[in-house]
């Protein structure tokens, strides 16, 4: 973690209001189809999802308005957990920043940016130890004055993207041999694979996910949540599945946003001795419902720092996207940071 963005509030020459609001404000659901790639975390059926399935969580949106017009909004989740609050407009890895509408000038868009992420900074302090928005490095730059002094620290993570807009041919041309020779391979050893339709086939697979979850400490996402998420919006999910003589072997859940299909979670089952790859498929068949969609990519998440992994995505063409999170702490907050970083550096690594 490194120092990062001071964010100083938008002059008052730019005529901007803001409004924070604990409930879906009017003229947001009206907005968002008017943001060409916006992400599904900022809508209405993701965030009232969020507090239905997980425990002690509710939306919050920060809207902006000029001239009596709504300009932009900027979503969050507050998360309480013993005593404290986490205020972050992204979940579990989700990238979701403030939504601007395009058709802005310039220096409004930036105004209406920095005021957002300002009015988010300001939540933090008595119970709220931590707030956090997050973006791709590309998306935030325009908006972005690094300077020196309190304010902003920034995280920065990479995450594999496979560009899909060049079709499905130019994506077996991108497959790396090795990886293509496993698909075919595992293919004509009886493996199908398949997009589900049916909620309840989450739940079939879900006892694998949550054995994956659990082998790297990971809250896993509630089932609940993904079935209703497939339930509510059907046209922005997608789940794919590998089977072998009827037998579930893996999937993959992921959805649409920004464009893109965002390959959010997986699990399968052990396999290696008999001789077929259910994680080169389900890899395989998101990019496939990508190009079949018209979408841009298929976004594989970081790696966190396992280079083994970052090789994997890499031969099915997947190329590095940088990405920040800014994220502002209280006096507590940073006390608690501190302290948890001492904890573990008593402890040492596991082993």
């Amino acid at each position: 973690m490194s120092l990062g963005t001071e964010h100083s509030p938008p002059s008052a020459a730019e005529g901007i209001s803001l409004q924070i609001h604990d409930a879906l404000p009017p003229g947001v659901a009206a907005l968002l189809p008017r943001i060409p790639r916006a992400e599904l975390a900022a809508s209405d059926v993701w965030l009232n999802l969020v507090a239905r399935h997980y425990d002690r969580a509710r939306g919050l949106w920060i809207t902006a308005q000029s001239a009596g017009e709504m300009v932009g909004f900027l979503p969050a989740i507050r998360r309480r957990h013993r005593g404290v609050d986490r205020l972050e407009s992204s979940l579990d890895g989700v990238v979701c920043g403030p939504q601007i509408l395009p058709d802005l000038p310039p220096r409004m868009r930036e105004a209406v940016f920095l005021a957002l992420v300002h009015a988010l900074g300001k939540c933090v302090g008595g119970r709220c130890m931590l707030a956090a928005y997050s973006c791709p490095v590309d998306a935030a730059a325009p908006y972005l004055q690094t300077r020196p002094g309190k304010g902003w620290d920034t995280v920065r993570t990479c995450s594999a993207l496979v560009p899909c807009n060049g079709g499905i041919e130019a994506a077996e041309q991108q497959l790396a041999s090795i990886r293509r020779r496993e698909r075919d391979r595992s293919l004509r050893r009886g493996c199908t694979i398949q997009e589900e339709r049916d909620p309840d086939q989450l739940a079939l697979w879900y006892p694998q996910y949550r054995k994956r979850a659990d082998r790297f400490a990971q809250e896993p996402v509630p089932l609940a949540f993904m079935q209703d998420l497939m339930h509510e919006a059907p046209e922005s999910v997608v789940f794919g599945t590998v089977r072998r003589e009827g037998e579930l072997l893996g999937g993959h859940f992921g959805f649409i946003s920004g464009g893109r299909l965002i390959s959010w979670q997986g699990g399968v089952q052990d396999t290696r001795e008999s001789g077929v790859f259910p994680v080169v498929l389900l890899y395989w068949l998101d990019i496939v419902a990508a190009c079949s969609r018209g979408l841009d990519a298929v976004d594989f998440g970081g790696s966190a720092g396992r280079s083994g992994l970052w090789d994997f995505k890499r031969r099915f063409g997947a190329v590095p996207e940088m990405r920040r999170q800014f994220q502002r702490r209280s006096r507590l907050g940073h006390l608690l940071l501190r302290t948890a970083r001492g904890y573990r550096s008593f402890v040492g690594p596991k082993s």
